[in-house]
């Protein structure tokens, strides 16, 4: 579950740094990181699915979205 939650964590962060910096600094960030390729996987499905980075928000495919800790 600490893994799980670890990795959601990173998800946000990545979401939160390319909504605040914007694309091209976005870019850059990445180009010289060593991420997993189920982090930038997950992030990317998130940033599609309108993710922002919010504290503990997580996107379903179905457009429905669940907050981490409160089991909605």
């Amino acid at each position: 579950m600490y893994e799980q939650a670890k990795h959601e964590c990173g998800v946000r962060y990545l979401c939160a740094l390319r909504h605040k910096k914007g694309l091209a600094w976005f870019r850059n960030y990445i180009s010289d990181k060593d991420f997993s390729e189920k982090l930038l996987t997950d992030f990317f499905n998130q940033y599609q699915l309108g993710n922002k980075g919010e504290w503990g928000k997580w996107i379903l495919k179905d457009g429905l979205s669940q907050q981490q800790g409160l089991g909605i």
